[in-house]
């Protein structure tokens, strides 16, 4: 996204005189272009898409959407080996410790610049320190710009809340659970008024009791790496007290039944938000517009409370030219454009996604804004003021396959396939293998 100076059209108006017969000559329209993008979800949006063509008409957005983890993973290396990517890739920041790793695979970004004469050199005071990290190689070569920030709070159902004898106010709610601990518990309360034919049925509290993991983990300093200051980074899940702690917090809430047996992006799940089969979920800012889409019936029936334990974090992206991009200053042009703050604040009142740019926190026009649909909660305030409470996490290269590892054990003990115990017996000797 461009900065807040006047946009310049790629379209060139101006005529050239000719001395010689006397008259003015158009000149030539700019070349039309197409602007190759790998992304998944919704990371680009509809509505800034039809933005860009409006301002750019010669540009065309050819979006293929793919899942993250094909994406970020066989595709991308296929196409870095082979040298035939797209213009941009969009890179979750799950795989960001990897792709670091490997910043021959991408245009330095502080090599080129757009329109206003900007490079990702002079940019990089737009964004949250520790997110612009994130696409930063280890050679210091800028390879990705973020996107938005997955800030983390519950959406609950005042509905429910009320059915079960629990108060409906955001405030009161979010006194009810400043601990997991208290989180757990108020679930266990919940419980307490769902019939024994709707637990049979598979009604819970929440969604998933299985989402309290990487909610608990990111709310330490360390996950799987410590930053040593090497490129690598030293792994320390086995010993990071935090990852332990998440496991064994997200045990105690599937020991105490307060989730569903629903998985999450599943066809049941979806239904489930309508229906009521569950009263709260752990929602990054980007899950709003996915309730509404899914539940439009249920409008002003949720609400947002604060995230127990302190602020949350869910996800995020960073925009990429891979080295291999044929289209790369078009495909600058349309990043700087797409992600600066003017563009952020309009993605987060349209679609929920959160800004990584901090100077729209104290903007009214996102502090001040609310949403009908959850209760006209000050939505803006409230995943303002949880991200404001984060701290950098030191993402490592073999991240993502260690998430793996962990969900696939903490599945084990939710199908009670194994003892939590068990399960991350074999998750240590799982990570061994992958990790060497």
């Amino acid at each position: 996204m461009l900065r807040k100076s006047k946009l310049v059209s790629l379209a060139l108006i101006a005529g050239v005189t000719s001395m010689g017969l006397g008259m003015v000559t158009p000149a030539r329209a700019a070349d039309p272009v197409t602007i190759t993008i790998w992304t998944f979800g919704d990371v680009i949006e509809p509505a800034l898409v039809k933005d860009y063509k409006a301002l750019h008409p010669e540009v065309t957005l050819q979006i293929k959407k793919s899942d993250l983890d094909p994406l970020n993973g066989t595709n991308m290396v296929t196409a870095c080996t082979a040298g035939n990517g797209p213009d941009i890739a969009a890179v979750e920041v799950s795989y960001s410790g990897y792709w670091r790793s490997y910043p021959r695979c991408f245009t330095d970004l502080r090599t080129i610049k757009n329109s206003d004469g900007k490079s990702a050199k002079d940019i990089a005071g737009d964004y949250l320190p520790w997110r612009w990290a994130q696409g930063v190689g280890y050679d210091d070569s800028v390879i990705g710009i973020p996107t938005d920030v997955g800030g983390l709070e519950v959406a609950y159902r005042t509905d429910l809340f009320k059915k079960a004898g629990l108060p409906t106010d955001r405030t009161k709610v979010s006194a009810l659970w400043p601990t997991w601990d208290k989180f757990i518990a108020t679930g266990k309360q919940y419980m307490k008024s769902v019939s024994a034919a709707d637990k049979k049925s598979g009604v819970g509290f929440m969604d998933s009791a299985g989402t309290i993991y990487s909610a608990v983990l990111n709310q330490g300093t360390t996950k799987y790496y410590l930053n040593d200051g090497t490129d690598t980074g030293k792994l320390v899940y086995a010993t990071n007290p935090q990852v332990k702690k998440a496991w064994d917090t997200t045990i105690t809430a599937l020991n105490a039944g307060i989730g569903t047996r629903i998985s999450q992006f599943t066809a049941d799940w979806n239904v489930g938000m309508t229906k009521g089969t569950f009263a709260a979920m752990l929602a990054p800012a980007w899950m709003m517009d996915y309730i509404k889409s899914q539940a439009p019936d249920t409008a002003g029936k949720w609400d947002i409370a604060s995230m127990p334990g302190g602020g949350g974090n869910q996800g995020g992206t960073q925009l990429t030219i891979p080295a291999s991009a044929k289209n790369k200053q078009a495909a600058w042009d349309f990043i700087s454009w797409y992600l600066a703050p003017a563009q952020q604040l309009k993605v987060f009142k349209t679609y929920g996604l959160f800004p990584s740019t901090p100077s729209l926190y104290t903007d009214p026009a996102l502090t001040g804004f609310s949403d009908p649909f959850f209760n006209n909660a000050p939505v803006g305030k409230i995943y303002s003021a949880g991200i404001l409470k984060l701290k950098p996490i030191f993402e490592g290269k073999l991240n993502r396959a260690i998430d793996q590892a962990m969900g696939a054990g903490l599945g084990r003990v939710a199908s009670k396939k194994q003892t939590a115990a068990q399960s991350w017996a074999q998750v240590l000797s799982d990570l061994k293998k992958v990790t060497g």
